[in-house]
């Protein structure tokens, strides 16, 4: 355990639980039937100690939940005794063992990332106007009560209204002045010191209280503006309230504690995710192990008359943001809640609400603060309007009713995107014509249906598709009856050639080609020297975007097994950075590569070559230099090695007619251009030393043409050969 991060961090979780326990144990009773205030607090101290131990989360504090207020009014309402619901909370944490078991958690990792956003936004907005009206000392409103429309017949803005009715100057001064001590402190101290601010602000605010109290007695604040514990816990009598099993004979139990136990996971799982996201170190909590957590939690408290447990996001806010690193701090906090409730109540009761009321505004910001409004708007309208409304639903409602608002607009805003997107639309042009493929996404549900049929309805006669589901897990059974018409009726009508890739063996959609991705004898045959060159520049363009064509490797080792019909043959340099195929993003057997350190020729290079043009039947030779090559440095510096030397002798006069004419440095640009050089040099060898190549020029079957790849940009220049002889003419 890290205890120096987690013992100041306890610390100040236990000073933002402690008024929130009591609030809402407070918020949570009603005429009919009344909650004990301890009912909160046992809450909180079985949250800290005995789901803090067990959970896996890091991060997460659980406790007496806000969200949960309108639930326990009406089930103790229907159940008519406090004893009665008690029993529904445990019966309620036995359902979530079971939903544990059954691995119900996995739910969490479907929530919408913006209602997660809006739900923890939402919080700080709530926290910072459900706290201003206690940092200017009107305290009529419970501190737990987090729902829209009051206890005390006020909404959340009409309070701000009436809040100066009793406005305290003492209060006011003493929630500023806690304000300032945790924007420095955290600015000043963070990290250098064990101590937390919030233990710092809350022993000012008291110091200052109790001082105003021994000045001026009238100013200062009185016990309805401070800590109440009202005798729970000084009363032995009342510090636990143990179930009515009688009531195991209400059918009207089961209904409750089914309800508790739904609420209560959506909740935690809803506040894991959001703290999980706060978290640091980015760790992810266990859902179904949290459950299980939770469960246990939920037995305990309802067993002793506590309250129902969730994971609370301003308690576990509060600990992220104090620099929790363990979940011992969310244990201690609970040890502290207890400890000091049961041997210092009186000490307790001489905080300042005003004093906590900062703690709980400078937590709020941190939540809520403008910045997070700002990104959520750059994300744009399908990220902003979900995190919008869910923030707006669970301020101008409560929790509960505002989480669900939020995930209903998050899956609708989801099921719109399925339906506008089930799947990627790419233009492909490989050498044996235009193919368009489209990639289905990773669930094509019975939403995509209505897109499905329209797109595959518009390609016109004659096309070429690819149906790529390679990364597809789910098929609606609908989409497949919708696939499986086109292929069988109105593809054949159109003579559509329909490929399919990647449809696994239940969806009885047998993988196939219906065309040809290789270069094929009759292809070879019809392509110019023109056309290859134009073939290799749009290859060279996909490489440089980082969009190179998709390909079936085994299929195309299975054509060109018994015979190859490439269409250019290149001669390159061995350099491991220049991979011609990838470059001109080829597939097997579109290419011959003969490759030579400094691209040059020799007999064996020229053999190979003839072998290309009057053989393989190629109609491009393309020499390919390129930037920076080791071979021509070697040459410019007249390096003597063994049998490089023989090699690079070739390349030395074309750097010794460079240099006759270069006035500056014999830098990396004097290289490549002697690179360059020597490109055009074993062009003109080519065709001067071989007849064959030479003559199949001349009858225009076979042209020729020299390139530079750079090495820092991956493009590829073309010259000499055929480009200067199309230059020429269209010159002329």
């Amino acid at each position: 355990m890290k205890l120096r991060d987690d013992l100041p961090a306890s610390i100040s979780v236990f000073l933002v639980a402690l008024p929130l326990c009591l609030g809402i144990a407070l918020a949570s009773s009603s005429d009919a039937v009344p909650v004990p205030l301890m009912s909160g607090l046992i809450a909180g101290i079985i949250g800290g100690i005995v789901v803090g131990s067990i959970s896996g989360s890091h991060t997460s504090v659980s406790g007496p939940a806000a969200g949960l207020v309108a639930i326990v009014i009406a089930q103790t309402k229907a159940l008519g005794s406090f004893e009665a619901f008690v029993l529904a909370v445990s019966l309620a944490g036995v359902i979530q063992i079971f939903l544990g078991a059954m691995r119900a958690g996995v739910i969490a990792y479907y929530f919408p990332s913006s209602v997660i956003r809006g739900l923890l936004t939402a919080i700080g907005v709530i926290l910072i106007l459900k706290q201003l009206p206690h940092a200017v000392g009107y305290d009529r409103d419970a501190e737990g009560d987090f729902s829209f429309f009051q206890a005390d017949g006020y909404n959340t803005f009409t309070e701000l209204g009436h809040m100066f009715e009793a406005f305290s100057v003492t209060a006011t001064v003493i929630s500023l002045g806690c304000l300032c001590i945790l924007v420095f402190w955290e600015k000043l101290f963070s990290g250098k010191t064990p101590i937390p601010g919030p233990l710092v602000a809350v022993v000012v605010g008291t110091l200052i209280n109790e001082l105003v109290g021994l000045i001026a007695p009238d100013y200062a604040l009185g016990a309805s503006h401070r800590v109440q514990l009202s005798g729970g816990a000084n009363s032995s009598s009342s510090l636990f309230t143990f179930p009515d099993f009688s009531a195991l004979q209400d059918p009207q139990l089961y209904l409750a504690a089914v309800t508790i136990a739904l609420v209560a996971s959506l909740e935690t799982l809803l506040n894991l995710e959001a703290v999980d996201r706060l978290d640091t170190q980015k760790r992810v909590s266990p859902a179904n192990r949290e459950l299980y957590a939770q469960g246990i939690g939920n037995i305990c408290s309802g067993m002793i008359g506590g309250l129902p447990v969730t994971s609370v996001i301003v308690r576990s806010s509060a600990n992220v943001y104090s620099g929790a690193k363990s979940k011992a701090s969310t244990i201690m906090h609970g040890i502290w809640l207890g400890g000091t409730v049961l041997t210092i109540p009186w000490l307790l009761e001489q905080i300042p609400l005003s004093a906590l009321a900062a703690i709980l505004l400078f937590t709020g910001y941190k939540l809520a603060k403008p910045a997070i409004f700002m990104d959520a708007w750059n994300k744009g309208w399908n990220q902003f309007l979900p995190f919008a409304l869910t923030v707006l639903a669970i301020v101008f409602t409560d929790l509960l009713i505002g989480i669900v608002i939020g995930l209903i607009v998050g899956v609708i805003f989801v099921l719109r995107s399925m339906e506008r997107t089930p799947f990627l639309s790419e233009q492909e042009n490989p050498v044996t014509g235009n193919v368009t493929r489209l990639k289905f996404g990773q669930h094509l549900t019975f939403l995509n249906q209505s897109r499905v049929r329209k797109t595959l309805d518009k390609f016109a006669e004659g096309s070429h598709l690819i149906l790529d589901a390679s990364k597809t897990e789910y098929i609606d059974p609908d989409v497949l009856d919708t696939i499986r018409d086109f292929r069988d009726v109105k593809a054949p009508a159109k003579k559509i050639d329909v490929s399919f890739v990647g449809f696994r063996d239940r969806y009885a959609l047998e993988d196939r080609k219906g065309y040809s991705d290789v270069v094929t004898q009759a292809k070879q045959a019809e392509l110019t020297p023109l056309e290859t060159l134009n073939l290799l520049r749009r290859g060279n363009d996909r490489f440089l975007s980082g969009e190179m064509l998709e390909r079936d490797w085994s299929h195309q080792r299975d054509q060109t097994s018994e015979a190859q019909h490439p269409m250019a043959a290149l001669l390159g340099c061995i350099d491991s950075r220049v991979p011609a195929e990838l470059v001109f993003d080829v597939g097997i057997g579109d290419i011959f590569s003969v490759r030579v350190a400094g691209n040059v020729v020799n007999e064996d290079i020229l053999g190979s070559l003839e072998y290309a043009a009057e053989v393989g039947e190629v109609n491009l030779i393309v020499v390919l230099g390129h930037t920076r090559c080791g071979a021509v440095t070697a040459a410019c510096q007249g390096v003597k090695l063994g049998h490089v030397t023989e090699l690079i002798e070739k390349i030395s006069p074309i750097a010794q007619n460079v240099r006759s004419h270069h006035t500056g440095e014999e830098d990396a640009e004097f290289v490549d251009q002697v690179a360059k050089q020597n490109v055009l040099h074993v062009i003109d060898e080519i065709i001067r030393r071989s007849e064959i190549i030479a003559n199949l020029i001349k009858e225009g079957k076979v042209d020729i043409v020299g390139g530079m790849y750079h090495l820092k940009e991956g493009r590829v220049d073309f010259f000499g050969g055929m480009i200067e002889r199309l230059s020429d003419t269209a010159t002329t």
